[in-house]
């Protein structure tokens, strides 16, 4: 893989070019928080911003997002159909990751989600490495970071002497064409750089948290009750786990009348809710916080990985920041795995 280099000057000028021809979403500042959303002026663009609260899977799963409008009279149904061209720079390796995840588990035929295929095609997804990861960050457990992740389209990493920027996919390799003038092969010395770099936080995060994951499959086995009923006694089941993961895709939908149409919306929803596995007959198998907190971890950990041959979380350590009640996913691996 042929790496580049774009000098700090001329990042700006690359935002402000990207701006131009597509929607650019970035991380900036606002009200004392980092968070994705459209960028204008690419001076807001901060290279040093620290994790954002919500992750950038919002963008390709909105929290609320029409599926259809069935017009009745007419007999015709209207599906929700977007072709903006997005641009979504600045994203960490274990976002970017994630999204690798989604791929596997929501565009695997036959039970495609146009939706999100949709929105995940007309975008090209730019991260940037994590030179000083967060105290609670562990992606180099799932191997999702700290560098480079698995679902980005160019990886920037920065340096003294600038960006060295990897392409990981065709579509990375035709951006790098289009703004060429702006890019250059990567020299000799900014390479020795970045692989010190590399070496250096791998090393520091190794030393926080080793996992054996090939144990964590058998967690839904191993697990004891009185782990989770703990921990159950301390969750206000606020939802915040899994509305700021970057990997829960739980959904409910919502259909109602609207003038002379039916309408059907969808929006996130979370394994952890009491009501999330009521069915209309009153049966719930998960009746317990402690069913539903254990089912957490045991999707994540073990479901997912057997399913899909990737795991359901990133190391991102938004669950562990965000949690009111400090619950905390890392007791789990260091426990089982």
């Amino acid at each position: 893989m042929k790496m580049f280099s774009i000098r700090e000057e001329n990042l700006k000028v690359f935002l402000r070019e990207l701006s131009l021809k597509h929607v650019l979403i970035a991380p900036f500042k606002r009200d004392g928080y980092f968070e994705f959303d459209v960028l204008r002026n690419p001076d807001d663009f901060n290279v040093n911003y620290t994790n954002t609260r919500l992750s950038p899977k919002r963008f390709f799963m909105p929290q609320r997002q029409l599926v259809f409008k069935h017009y009745p009279r007419k007999g015709f149904t209207e599906e929700l159909k977007e072709n903006s061209s997005v641009v979504l720079f600045g994203i960490r390796p274990c976002d970017a990751s994630a999204l690798s995840v989604l791929d596997n588990v929501l565009l695997n035929p036959p039970h495609k989600d146009a939706l999100y295929e949709n929105r995940r095609k007309n975008a090209i997804v730019v991260s940037l490495s994590c030179t000083k990861p967060m105290t609670e960050c562990f992606c180099n457990v799932f191997e999702t970071g700290p560098i480079r992740g698995t679902g980005e389209d160019l990886t920037f990493t920065h340096t003294s002497k600038g960006f060295v920027v990897e392409a990981r996919t065709q579509k990375g390799i035709a951006v790098i064409g289009e703004f060429g003038e702006l890019f250059r092969e990567a020299d000799g010395e900014m390479l020795n750089e970045y692989n010190k770099l590399i070496r250096e936080v791998l090393d520091e995060m190794g030393s926080r948290l080793k996992v054996d994951k090939t144990r964590l499959i058998g967690i839904e086995k191993e697990a004891g009750e009185e782990f989770f009923q703990l921990n159950a006694q301390r969750c206000i089941e606020c939802s915040l786990c899994s509305f700021a993961c970057p990997l829960c895709y739980c959904f409910e939908t919502e259909d109602y009348w609207e003038k002379d149409s039916y309408v059907r919306f969808r929006g996130w929803d979370t394994c952890i809710s009491p009501l999330f596995t009521k069915m209309a007959s009153g049966l719930d198998p998960r009746v317990t916080k402690a069913d539903r907190l254990c089912h957490r971890f045991c999707h994540k950990l073990s479901r997912i990985p057997l399913t899909f041959n990737a795991y359901g979380c990133v190391g991102c350590g938004r669950c562990v920041s965000l949690c009111p009640a400090g619950i905390d996913i890392r007791e789990v691996l260091r426990k089982w795995g």
